[in-house]
């Protein structure tokens, strides 16, 4: 069978917008422009790769409002053979571990896939929790922050960065890989590309009922994750000049250090 390599991809906020629905906040993504995931792009591009040096095919799917469809056209336009949307007014609302069990669903209606690729962050909730909740539902081993990616007869053999090292690991197929970001892109798209990707390609929609899902599983209902409050993150930096000898300049950085509990 001609082999599948899934890539999850998501339509993220350009800028984030919230609504408060029964005391918690969501994300309101129809009042703001969407965008493809920048790491999930590079995990694309992965996977386009392995295609490349391996034949078979690139499925991508996301699961999101009708309107991430064109989060997908784009995949398409990029190179993906196949695109797949699941959507259903039932998966509204979904935190991480709901997400992540509906995309096992979808995938495993996929015939003969044999990676699955992930972006290891989105860039709007940052949690990095939703390839590893799919690995678990989908019984794979998994990688995560992987960099590289090398098929050897029948393994993936990754590298990966880890608290500032490279470490190695070979795996079994099937398995997941969450994709970090590094700088890497697909590139300009060409009109031609992105008008096909529209006039003349399909993006399959699958909803709750095709995806034979119990509903108190999935959306807002099926998310034991509640937010109540979100805070944009912020980086704040301050220089401070000393002007002295060097064993003063010293004892008056060991001071500054241990006020702030650098040294424990």
């Amino acid at each position: 069978m001609n082999p599948a390599w899934i890539v999850c991809v998501k339509q993220v906020p350009r800028e984030p917008v919230f609504k408060r629905s029964a005391g918690f906040l969501q994300m309101d993504r129809e009042r703001t422009e969407g965008v493809l995931n920048p790491d999930d792009r590079v995990a694309l591009e992965k996977a386009l790769q392995i295609r490349r040096e391996h034949g078979g095919r690139v499925v991508a799917v996301s699961m999101g409002p009708p309107a991430a469809e064109a989060a997908l056209r784009e995949t398409l336009a990029a190179g993906a053979d196949e695109a797949v949307l699941l959507s259903d007014p039932a998966f509204a609302g979904a935190d991480t571990l709901a997400t992540a069990h509906t995309l096992a669903a979808g995938i495993r209606r996929i015939p003969g896939w044999r990676l699955v690729l992930c972006g290891s962050r989105s860039l709007d909730s940052d949690t990095g929790q939703v390839g590893p909740q799919l690995a678990e539902f989908l019984d794979l081993p998994m990688a995560t922050r992987v960099v590289k990616i090398e098929l050897r007869k029948g393994e993936v053999l990754v590298e990966r960065l880890l608290d500032g090292f490279r470490e190695r690991l070979a795996m079994d197929m099937p398995a997941l890989l969450t994709v970090r970001g590094d700088g890497q892109n697909l590139g300009a798209l060409s009109l031609r590309a992105l008008e096909d990707s529209f006039e003349s390609r399909t993006v399959t929609r699958w909803g709750l009922k095709d995806l034979d899902l119990d509903p108190a599983c999935v959306g807002w209902e099926g998310s034991p994750t509640r937010a109540k409050e979100y805070a944009l993150w912020q980086r704040h930096r301050s220089g401070e000049k000393l002007e002295a000898k060097t064993a003063e300049a010293v004892e008056r950085i060991l001071s500054v250090l241990a006020d702030r509990n650098v040294l424990g």
